[in-house]
């Protein structure tokens, strides 16, 4: 192994996979919350109204969208649940880097996952989260999320030399 955490053969080990993974995760978790923070200051709500009325419905407070208050426990539960969960998808997709940086034809395979679970997940918000939060638009949800896929492939394809001189971006 050498000193930037990859094996004789030039792939990550997991200890740097999960790294990669987390600070996907992260990049993912700044760009909805920017996005959503943008959304409502242009909609002429507080930045943090989203995070409220979603950690409001995940916390048991499910208030009328029209009269959420900015608590600090909602939101503060709301973001690390909502950075936990694209830590994980972050992970997820740093293995999925890992294994196309194995050869051309497994980029097809982990790029196929990676949109396998990008649809999923943020079906599950929608499905699970909107429809009982009112405010909440079904364009936005989808924007944001594939605005955190692109990113965090962006960095994940950065973030390996083998894969990106293979495919020539």
């Amino acid at each position: 192994m050498n000193g930037r955490g990859l094996t004789k053969g030039g792939h990550l080990n997991k200890r740097q996979m999960i790294v990669q993974g987390s600070i996907a995760g992260l990049i993912g978790f700044a760009t909805v919350a920017v996005t959503l923070a943008i959304v409502n200051v242009v909609a002429g709500r507080p930045p943090l109204h989203t995070a409220a009325l979603l950690g409001s419905a995940l916390f048991g407070g499910g208030e009328d969208p029209s009269d959420v208050a900015l608590r600090a426990g909602p939101i503060l539960g709301y973001s690390v649940v909502h950075l936990a969960v694209f830590a994980v998808f972050g992970i997820a997709a740093a293995a999925l880097a890992a294994l196309a940086d194995w050869g051309w034809q497994l980029w097809f395979v982990a790029l196929f996952f990676f949109i396998f679970i990008s649809f999923h997940l943020y079906a599950a918000v929608q499905a699970l989260a909107a429809p009982g939060v009112g405010g909440l638009s079904g364009i936005v949800v989808w924007t944001a999320g594939f605005a955190a896929s692109l990113l965090m492939a962006w960095y994940l394809v950065r973030s390996h030399p083998r894969l990106r001189s293979s495919q020539a971006w």
